[in-house]
């Protein structure tokens, strides 16, 4: 629905590639990240991506370089989910590409689980620069200078990262500890996928092909409805997500609408203004107090519970 978008990007690759920018004519092209970074970035890091699935878990270069194409098309939709809802679903994005190499690569759990990570983790980075560009944007920050900062940034979490994971896991035993349910989760969906797409329950085949057929029509009604009647449509991004996220998050969210929908209906002037710093607070508020627990518990000072 949105090839359109998807054309001009491609025309805008291909223009930088030829050297053919209009850069001098727009007045922020000096601010915004030249197309030609693109090209420059996305070829050299698609083969080493290839390269190191080959070398790390044995898979093949066709199936490697799919699983970045596949990577580019779903970070369009981490990111639309992400600007339309705050939340991007990793997991979701994940377990389509799971689904797709249980057909080209059936009993083979090493490639379904690591094609996968390379599709949720370039969704997933995608959608977080997005929101890290937002918010410069709105502060008025210079974009290129903030890519700049975020590009050197890599290389230094990396120097931290890596060391520290393989102290915290050295070994199988010590990740096991860990009892991770997401990856949990991740290597069960690829352990079920490595028997058969039969090996999936029939209610949940089922359910699939009715998730999939009433996300298409959603997105379809609301392209071609009027005005008058999308507002009473419901999000398919948000829909979806209300099956992939915890009850709480979701419980959450209805509360917080409806708390929003009140104030504005009492003082809409005074809502329209504070509604989003409010909610925001109570967000981060419940990190912070999250992450100050964790610190104490780890500590010793609450126990183990």
């Amino acid at each position: 629905m949105q090839w359109r978008t998807v054309v001009k990007a491609m025309a805008s690759v291909k223009a930088a590639v030829q050297g053919s920018s209009q850069e001098g004519a727009d007045p922020t092209a000096h601010i915004e990240v030249p197309t030609l970074w693109l090209v420059l970035g996305l070829v050299p890091l698609t083969i080493f991506m290839i390269i190191l699935q080959f070398a790390a878990f044995k898979i093949n270069v066709a199936l490697g370089l799919l699983s970045v194409v596949m990577s580019f098309f779903l970070a369009l939709v981490a990111c639309r989910a992400t600007g339309e809802t705050d939340i991007t679903p990793i997991g979701a994005m994940g377990k389509i590409t799971q689904l797709t190499y249980a057909v080209l690569a059936p009993s083979n759990i090493t490639t379904n689980l690591m094609a996968a990570s390379v599709t949720a983790n370039i969704a997933s980075s995608s959608a977080d620069l997005l929101t890290d560009l937002k918010s410069g944007y709105l502060l008025g920050a210079n974009a290129r200078k903030q890519f700049i900062a975020q590009f050197i940034g890599v290389f230094f979490g990396c120097m931290a990262i890596v060391p520290a994971w393989y102290l915290m896991v050295p070994d199988k035993a010590a990740l096991d500890k860990f009892n991770p349910p997401a990856a949990n989760m991740w290597r069960a969906v690829a352990e079920a996928l490595s028997n058969g797409i039969h090996y999936v329950p029939e209610t949940a085949r089922t359910g699939m092909v009715i998730a999939a057929l009433l996300g298409i029509g959603l997105t379809i009604v609301e392209a071609c409805a009027p005005p008058r009647v999308k507002k009473f449509l419901p999000s398919s991004m948000g829909l979806g997500l209300s099956w992939v996220v915890v009850f709480a998050n979701s419980l959450s969210f209805f509360i917080g609408a409806v708390l929003a929908l009140i104030w504005s209906m009492v003082n809409t002037r005074n809502a329209s203004t504070y509604t989003i710093p409010v909610a925001s607070g109570a967000v981060a508020g419940e990190s912070l107090m999250c992450a100050i627990i964790a610190m104490i518990t780890a500590a010793g000072a609450l126990g183990n519970h």
